[in-house]
């Protein structure tokens, strides 16, 4: 599995559901994390696979303030 394609497919559905852009951070040996505005909501480190995008996205709206 490319595990930066899978992250950028993550990225895309983060914009197109909250309107705001995430970053990806890549380190040394797997090491891949997906910020949405500067807190990690995926490390690929720690969980071992990537989430299915709905499983992200619940996440990312937990994490939301409440509007």
């Amino acid at each position: 599995m490319d595990l930066r394609r899978a992250a950028v497919g993550l990225q895309k559905a983060i914009g197109e559901k909250f309107g705001v852009k995430s970053r990806i951070k890549t380190g040394a040996s797997g090491d891949l994390t997906l910020l949405v505005n500067g807190q990690s909501v995926f490390n690929y480190k720690k969980e071992g696979s990537m989430p299915a995008v709905d499983e992200l996205l619940r996440r990312i709206a937990a994490q939301q303030p409440a509007g």
